[in-house]
């Protein structure tokens, strides 16, 4: 199992088990996202969108009271029928052991992503230099 911690987190600080591989960098994290048998992750768009698009399944915890992670990245994902919206501050650990069995045995059926996304911006961009 790896758990990327992120560069500012002290990773000695983490009481992770040995089994856990703690990184605080993965270059071309979206590799090893395109290939892992599950995810756990924070609410951000980017991660989520890349779990999406690789139709990977995953349980994600959306800040609370952050309008993005909250509002519009769970809008957008319950769009594309994609991960499990969790709680930090009611969701233990059997709660999160339970989504987690759920989301392996669920069949991926997410909406396709669009891989033009960023060819159209690109565009769009030009067209306003």
């Amino acid at each position: 199992m790896i758990a990327v911690a992120g560069p500012r987190i002290d990773q000695s600080a983490l009481n992770a088990p040995r089994e856990v591989e703690l990184k605080g960098f993965v270059p071309d994290l979206y590799r090893v996202l395109a290939v892992c048998d599950i995810a756990v992750v924070q609410g951000g768009l980017s991660t989520a969108m890349e779990l999406t698009a690789n139709r990977r399944p995953f349980i994600y915890f959306p800040l609370r009271h952050h309008f993005e992670q909250d509002i519009h990245v769970r809008h957008r994902l319950n769009r594309h029928g994609a991960g499990r919206a969790m709680d930090y501050s009611t969701d233990g650990p059997e709660e999160i052991a339970a989504a987690l069995c759920e989301e392996l045995c669920r069949p991926i059926k997410y909406l396709a992503v669009d891989p033009g996304g960023a060819r159209r911006t690109a565009t769009l961009l030009g067209e306003m230099l």
